[in-house]
Parts: C-alpha cells; sequence; structure tokens
C-alpha cells in the first residue's frame, strides 16, 4: 500500500455526511484505510470531514469516494449556478465547462450555451466561490448574477427540523391516549382499544417514517460487520415497538403497550440533534468568521477613475482607495500615504500598527486615520485570511493521540451496551418471569440511554473552538498533535538571534589592530577597514552581514564586488579582495586558520562582556581588525522568560553567539542555562540530547532559518512569520514577532486539553451513572432519549465555553 519514497503523494479533503457517533467515524476510517494508495487518513466527527494523503498513480478521488459510498455513507459537494455574459458559441461553452472540470475541487460543471448559464458542483473544503468566480472571469468571461444553494448543512438542518416537527405532531395523540393520559387526563377515549388503535398508527409513523435515518444507519453499519449509535437505538425502539404491536392485535393488552416510549425516545433524540447540530454550527463557524472580516466591495481606481468592484473580483496589480475608517479588502501593498491599521482582528496586536508606503497590509484590518492608495497583492486561496482558515480547518482533521484512544473505545462501546441491555433482560426475565415488557423497559432503556454520542463530540468540537480562538488571536496550530503535546512540555528552548533579540544587530565599535598595507592606503584607517569587511560581507545573508553593509552605506564608505566568496556555515566568509585574501568571521575560524588573537584577547573579552557579538577581520592570515555589534533583546523577551519560568518550564537559550555574549544577554531576560558556540547541525543536536532526558521540547525560532531544530522539537514554534503562514515549517505559527504569544499559545492548549478531558468526563460519567440507574428499571425509556440528547448538547456546549478565552497579554 505505501508507494515508494520518491513519488510526490496528493492531499484531499472530503466532507462526509451522515456520521453520527465515533463508531461511523471508525468505520469510515478503516475502509480509506484500506483503500489501495492510500497512506494516511484521519476522518473527524466535529468537522464531518476526512484528510487523505494518497498516491495518485494507484488511485483517485473517484475510488476514495466509492470507498465511502461503499459504506454507506457520502462525499457531500455544494452546487451553485451562475448567468455568465461573453459566450459567443457552444464551444466557448465547451471549453469553459471543460475548464472549469479540471481544477482540483470542481466535481462537475455544465456549461449551457443556450441560456448563458454554468452549473458547478464542488467541493467547498478544497475550493471558495471567489476561486471559482476569479477563473471564469480570468478567461474573459463575465458572471452578470449567481444562485447559491442551500448548503449541505443547511438542507440537513431543515430535513432535521421538518422531521421534529412532525415527530412531536404524532408523538402528543400518543402521549394522550397513553398511559399518562389514562391516569392523569381522563379523556374519553384514554385506556380504550380505539385510543390504543390511534397510537398504533401514530407510532407507526414516527417509528419507520421520522426514525427512517436510524433504521438506515443501523443497517449501514450492520453490512460493515459493526454497530453504532443507530444500533443502539433501533434495537432498542423496535424490540419494544414489535412487542407492543403483539399486545394491540388481535386484542388489545393495555398494560403491556408502550408506544409513548417509542415515539418519545426518537423524538427526543432527534430534539437533540437538531440542538447539537446548532451548536456544532457555532463551533465550526468560529474559524470562518475570519473570512467574515473582508468588506464586500472595494474602491478600485482604473485609468484615473474611480469605481466600486465587488472584492470577489479583485486582480492582483489593482489599485485600491482605502478611506480613513474603512477596512482593507485584501492582502496588498501601500504604494502612497501613512497611517494606522488595527490588526486586533486577525492577528491578536491590540495596539494599531503604524503602516507606510511598501508596507504590507492585511484584508480585513481597518484602515484609522489616513487615506492609503494600495496594490492587491493576493486574492482568494492566497490571501492571508483564507490561508488561516485553510490550515485551522487541515489541522483540525489532524487528531491528537488522546481522540484516537478516544474512537477505539467508542467503536467498541456500542457491543458493550448491548451486553449490558441482554444482561438487563436476562436479569429482569428471571427476577419477574413471565413479564417481558416490564423486562424489555429497562432494556430498551439501556440501549438509548447508553448511545456513544457525547464520547465522539467530546474531542473534536473543544479542538475545533481552542484552534480557532488561537487563529483569531495570531496563533496558528497545525494539528490535533501539536495541541495536545504544547500543554505538556516542560522545557522550551529559544534560538536567540532574531527571536529573543530584535535580530537587528548594530555595529557599535570598528577597532583596527594592526596597519596591514591595501590598496589606497592601511588598515590603521577605520573607513578602509570597514570597506574591505562590508565588500566582502555583501554577498552573506546573515544578520550580521546585513548590519555591516548598511552601517557601511551610511558612514559613506564605498563597497565593491569581491571575488571567489565562499560562505563558511555557522563561522564566517572568505573572498578575495582587490587580490588579498581576506576572511571576516567568528574566533574559531580565526583560530581554525592558525590566527593569533593573544594580542587582542583583553578587547575580545571586554566587547562580549557587554552582551556584543565579535567580527574578526584578517587579511593575508593576518589580523586586521575588529568589529562589535549589539543586538538587544525584545522588549517582550524579559516578561515572556519571567512566566514561564513561573509556570516551572525549564527555558533554555541556543546560539551560535560566543558563550560570554550569550550569558550576557540571558542574565539580562532571566535565562538561566545557555548552549553557546553552536553550528546550525549542533542545535538539532542539542534538541535530540534533551529528548533522551525524557523531557518533552518546544523550540521557538525562525520558521526559515531554523526549519531542522523546529522539525527535530516535539513542538516547533515558528514566530514572526507575518502573512507567510503557509511557508513555516513550525508545528505552531505565531503570525506576530511577539514572544507574549508563545505564552498565549501554552495558555490555549492547555485550556482546550483541559475542555477535552472535562468533556470525556461528563460523557463518561454520564454512562456510568446513567446505564445502572436504567438497568434498574429507575429511568423510563422517553427519560433515557430525552438524557442521551442532553449530554451531546451538553458536550458540545462546554466546547463553546472556549470561545470566551482571551489571551492574558497581548
Amino acid at each position: 500500500m505505501k508507494g515508494s519514497e520518491t513519488k510526490q503523494n496528493a492531499k484531499t479533503v472530503l466532507k462526509i455526511g451522515g456520521m453520527h457517533c465515533a463508531g461511523c467515524v471508525n468505520i469510515i476510517q478503516n475502509k480509506l484505510s484500506e483503500t489501495q494508495g492510500v497512506e494516511k487518513c484521519e476522518v473527524n466527527l466535529g468537522s464531518e470531514k476526512a484528510v487523505l494523503e494518497y498516491d495518485p498513480e494507484i488511485t483517485d478521488i473517484t475510488k476514495l469516494e466509492n470507498a465511502i459510498k461503499s459504506t454507506g455513507y457520502k462525499v457531500v459537494y455544494e452546487k451553485f449556478t451562475l448567468s455568465i455574459e461573453g459566450l459567443s458559441d457552444s464551444s466557448d461553452a465547451h471549453q469553459l465547462e471543460k475548464k472549469l472540470k479540471s481544477i482540483l475541487g470542481i466535481k462537475n460543471a455544465s456549461v449551457n450555451y443556450g441560456n448563458s448559464q454554468a452549473i458547478i458542483e464542488y467541493n467547498s473544503v478544497l475550493l471558495s466561490l471567489a476561486d471559482i468566480r476569479r477563473c471564469v472571469e480570468d478567461l474573459g468571461y463575465h458572471i452578470v448574477s449567481e444562485d447559491i444553494s442551500s448548503s449541505a448543512e443547511e438542507i440537513e438542518a431543515k430535513k432535521t427540523k421538518k422531521l421534529l416537527v412532525i415527530g412531536t405532531l404524532f408523538s402528543i395523540p400518543i402521549i394522550l391516549f397513553g398511559h399518562f393520559g389514562a391516569h392523569y387526563l381522563s379523556l374519553p377515549l384514554s385506556g380504550t382499544p380505539e385510543s390504543v388503535y390511534i397510537s398504533f398508527a401514530c407510532a407507526t409513523i414516527v417509528q419507520f417514517f421520522v426514525g427512517r435515518r436510524f433504521y438506515v444507519g443501523a443497517f449501514k453499519i450492520a453490512k460493515m460487520k459493526s454497530a453504532n449509535m443507530d444500533t443502539l437505538i433501533v434495537l432498542g425502539t423496535t424490540s419494544a415497538f414489535v412487542f407492543s404491536v403483539y399486545h394491540t392485535f388481535p386484542t388489545v393488552v393495555f398494560e403491556h403497550i408502550h408506544y409513548s416510549a417509542t415515539a418519545m425516545v426518537i423524538t427526543f433524540i432527534l430534539l437533540g440533534k437538531f440542538l447539537e447540530n446548532k451548536t456544532k454550527g457555532k463551533a465550526s463557524s468560529t474559524i470562518k468568521k475570519l473570512l467574515e472580516l473582508q468588506p464586500k466591495v472595494a474602491l478600485v481606481r482604473k485609468d484615473g477613475v474611480e469605481s466600486e468592484v465587488p472584492v470577489e473580483l479583485l486582480q492582483q496589480g489593482d489599485v485600491v482607495i482605502v478611506k480613513p475608517g474603512q477596512k482593507i479588502p485584501v492582502d496588498s501593498e501601500i504604494i502612497d500615504g501613512v497611517s494606522t491599521v488595527d490588526e486586533s482582528m486577525v492577528t491578536g496586536e491590540s495596539v494599531p500598527v503604524t503602516k507606510k508606503t511598501n508596507d504590507s497590509v492585511i484584508g480585513g484590518t481597518v484602515n484609522q486615520e489616513g487615506s492609503l492608495t494600495i496594490k492587491v497583492s493576493k486574492t482568494g486561496s492566497e490571501s492571508f485570511l483564507s490561508q488561516v482558515v485553510s490550515l485551522v480547518e487541515d489541522a483540525m482533521g489532524k487528531k491528537p493521540a488522546l481522540q484516537q484512544i478516544v474512537d477505539k473505545v467508542a467503536g467498541r462501546f456500542a457491543f458493550a451496551v448491548m451486553g449490558i441491555a441482554l444482561v438487563t433482560f436476562i436479569s429482569w426475565m428471571i427476577g419477574v418471569p413471565g413479564e417481558t415488557m416490564t423486562a424489555l423497559i429497562p432494556t430498551v432503556a439501556v440501549l438509548v440511554v447508553a448511545c456513544p454520542c457525547a464520547l465522539g463530540l467530546a474531542t473534536p468540537t473543544a479542538i475545533m473552538v481552542g484552534m480557532a480562538k488561537a487563529a483569531q488571536n495570531g496563533v496558528i496550530f497545525k494539528g490535533g498533535p501539536s495541541l495536545e503535546l504544547l500543554s505538556k512540555i516542560n522545557t522550551i528552548v529559544f534560538d536567540k538571534t532574531g527571536t529573543l533579540t530584535e535580530g537587528k544587530p548594530k555595529v557599535t565599535d570598528v577597532i583596527t589592530v594592526n596597519e596591514i598595507a591595501v590598496v589606497g592606503g592601511n588598515t590603521s584607517n577605520k573607513n578602509s577597514l570597514l570597506e574591505i569587511a562590508a565588500s566582502v560581507e555583501r554577498k552573506s545573508e546573515h544578520p550580521l552581514a546585513r548590519s555591516l553593509v548598511n552601517y557601511a552605506k551610511e558612514t559613506g564608505v564605498t563597497i565593491n564586488e569581491p571575488s571567489m566568496f565562499v560562505s563558511v556555515s555557522g563561522k564566517g566568509v572568505k573572498a578575495k579582495y582587490r587580490d588579498q585574501n581576506v576572511m571576516v568571521g567568528k574566533k574559531t575560524m580565526m583560530e581554525k586558520e592558525g590566527i593569533s588573537l593573544d594580542k587582542v584577547s583583553e578587547q575580545i573579552h571586554q566587547l562580549e562582556n557587554q552582551g556584543k557579538t565579535i567580527s574578526l577581520i584578517a587579511i593575508e592570515k593576518e589580523l586586521a581588525g575588529i568589529i562589535a555589534f549589539l543586538d538587544t533583546p525584545k522588549p517582550s523577551a524579559k516578561l515572556t522568560i519571567k512566566h514561564l519560568n513561573e509556570k516551572g518550564i525549564e527555558v533554555i537559550m541556543l546560539t551560535g553567539d560566543n558563550e560570554l555574549t550569550a550569558s550576557t544577554i540571558a542574565k539580562d531576560i532571566g535565562i538561566k542555562k545557555i548552549l553557546a558556540n553552536l553550528m546550525p547541525s549542533e542545535k538539532v543536536d542539542a534538541i535530540v540530547s534533551l529528548q533522551k532526558e525524557g523531557k518533552t521540547v518546544a523550540m521557538v525560532g525562525d520558521g526559515i532559518n531554523d526549519a531542522p531544530a523546529l522539525s527535530q522539537s516535539d513542538v516547533g514554534i515558528a514566530i514572526g512569520s507575518g502573512t507567510d503562514i503557509a511557508l513555516e515549517s513550525g508545528n505552531v505559527v505565531l503570525v506576530r514577532d511577539n514572544l507574549v504569544d508563545v505564552l498565549s499559545a501554552i495558555e490555549i492548549s492547555k485550556k482546550t486539553l483541559r475542555k477535552i478531558k472535562q468533556n470525556l468526563v461528563y460523557a463518561f460519567a454520564y454512562n456510568t451513572a446513567l446505564i445502572p440507574v436504567a438497568g434498574f428499571g429507575l429511568l423510563y425509556p422517553a427519560l433515557a432519549g430525552l438524557a442521551m440528547a442532553a449530554s451531546s448538547v451538553s458536550v458540545v456546549s462546554s466546547s463553546l465555553m472556549l470561545k470566551r478565552w482571551k489571551p492574558k497579554f497581548s
């Protein structure tokens, strides 16, 4: 089943309809995992999606859909109709249809030249309406109007509501003419054969029309040789219904008739499903609300004329005017104007950020003061908000270890309940011989009250809300496992440069050491030394190199092109400059080349003691000078380290810098342990060493430069990614360049895991407490149905409490 290691696997997400509980999840996941070519599969009950990785040479979307269909479930697609202007003939229609069908995420497309309409069936998880609109517009056609069909969720909600109303209407006569009416209301027909026949007619409609979905679900799962919630409901209600029918015809035995039990169980369970869907909708909509931040229209300037254009039709390069108080429509770059922008709704940054020409702005943020002229840089699925939603929804499909355990337990739970129900029935038959209905009522109650819905919803709903709230505050988790692991870390490692410090070192000292003859003078002249060092460093991407080059430019020094440039990873650079061999780098580089530092060791020690980083310049293997840099800690570093220490988390600094400089900065911000003089590859070794000590390690660093160390750590946290969140290698991405977001990430992970455990305790405690109550005949089946419904709603409502979370620091 595994493809070649060199092959590029394809990934997709499919929305699945009809799942009720963890049993359904297990059936689908097992079937997909067994499908040839499937490498990875995660099915999530909360989001009702399957995240798949597969070998496209072995299988495809159609085969995956058929695998899901064979389990009795279906892949859900959305549909909408476009009226299109610009179709000149049927060939145009055919070409547009062919192009639309080729787009990943479009299931089917039908373009009719006669009425100029396109009917498109698409996967809303993979493709947005904006992407489809843009594709049509890019092909040269104009969209006149749209007709968007109701979503699958809306259709399901309407269907459930309709069945609930029917179930309620037909359950009322059953209650009125049943045991309740006979004992408490004394209605004219109560207790008569006619009332029983009315109850039978109403109960039949509720049982087989309103409750049809449970029979369908039970049949599907039975074909897979498994059981779920539907199995338990069907077993319980059908047995009570059949027994009641047996005592209805030919002669009515009133005391053995319990149509009210079956009808009310089904109606109450539908009520629970209806409420559960509403609360689940609130949970899943938390993240999608980010997309609603964008305005509907934008003021576009074209050829000197300003006009309002729907945001969906904006294209890269369009020039947009944003007035004070208006929202920025899409990700853009400022080409004129200065203003402050409120980014709190997308990054969690509470203080408005000053923006000027050439700065980037995010769609959905609010321009506060000045008028801005911006050029569109990203639209549709490439935009920051779309990336956030896509990443978080994808992450929701990656189950934490805790959920995988719960799914396995829930998958076997139904069989355990059937065993308990059988024992209950036999026990009652032995205790009360001949009283079959007396034994049947507690058996039905056990089957109904123990449905594992709450168990299946406990984890995914909390994950959905927790991740969404984190995303709204600039913390992006890339999967459930990282959210779970972050709550358990006991060691956190920070890279120094650019993470704990500003990453913008400034030149503080230029010291000449030996008078070495160079073209145009000698190195006793600081500007000559600067010219040589900056010219050699101009091709380097290291922060110190960039700082040196910028300083040289500000000083007015001419920077020339070196030859034979070589970068020595983690140590420095070598090059030929004006026919002389020049080296710029660390002490270790100089010592390896046999260059004596005795003459300047005292100066180097003094500079390092001040927290400065040293670069040494050697010409023709003779030391020429020293350049010192100072990189100051970020304002948020001290506060972050203080709170991490208070939480009992060990904090370690990793750096390629020398130990004396690193210890000075570490002491200033409160870090007690440092690992200095590390090459990039040695940072990975340091993480491995900590893990071997049994520590759960989080690494905080730059998502690109620190990628290997981030990948090795248990949880990699990439900080300050800005809008390029999809490129980051970390398991957790912090949008802002603010270290307090590390605290927020840990806080929301702990709160989410605590909520999951709380939900599981609710679900298990509910079953543990009510199964015996039902078994002893103290819980009427209808009340058991109500209790089962209430448990699912309470678990989802409990998860929604996470929406109240706000980070302590921002």
